[in-house]
């Protein structure tokens, strides 16, 4: 999967460079299970994930972001052939925690118009507790297993994407999204035997 995954993004970078001006990059924030396999070794058959879902941080789209979309996206020729499509992801939709960019890490490659981005690992998994579905499930369990998150970090960066709200706000996203954090804090606790 990882290198589907790396095909897809290298041919996107190649098929960008005729449209980017000189020196002009993408950044590429990548999230979900993508994110999981291409930089923290979650190992999934073939088809694992359909979709490599990036963040959208650039608004209104840029016009390299939208020609990225239009060649790869959903139900393009590019999205069939190497069987995934780019997905661009609205940051307020999981929500993404406040200056994710400022804590992420460059990914080396020979990229010449991309530049791919590895969110910090308690930012990636906030994204996954507000829907908290059953893939996400399996996605926080398998990074509490490689004792990758820890309870105070994943707190901070709950907060940072709910930095508006507070309890007493009455959010339904903001409370399913701290109960969520607090089974997750159980399970790295061992108080349960499974998310």
């Amino acid at each position: 999967m990882k290198r589907q995954l790396l095909a897809f993004l290298h041919a996107l970078d190649a098929a960008l460079v005729e449209f980017a001006a000189s020196e002009q990059r993408l950044d590429l924030y990548v999230i979900g299970r993508a994110a999981l396999v291409l930089h923290h070794d979650l190992h999934l058959q073939p088809q694992g994930t359909k979709d490599v879902g990036v963040i959208n941080v650039q608004q209104p789209l840029t016009a390299l972001l939208a020609k990225a979309v239009q060649l790869f996206g959903k139900d393009t020729e590019d999205a069939h052939q190497h069987r995934l499509y780019l997905e661009l992801v609205s940051s307020g939709l999981p929500p993404v925690p406040a200056w994710f960019d400022r804590r992420g890490t460059e990914v080396p490659d020979n990229w010449r118009v991309i530049r791919l981005w590895q969110l910090e690992v308690h930012d990636l998994a906030a994204t996954k507790l507000k829907s908290f579905r059953s893939q996400d499930h399996e996605d926080l369990q398998f990074l509490c297993d490689q004792r990758k998150l820890r309870s105070e970090a994943l707190r901070e960066s709950l907060n940072h994407a709910f930095i508006w709200n507070t309890p007493k706000d009455g959010d339904p996203d903001y409370d399913r999204a701290f109960a969520n954090l607090d089974r997750v804090i159980q399970y790295l606790e061992g108080r349960i035997p499974s998310l």
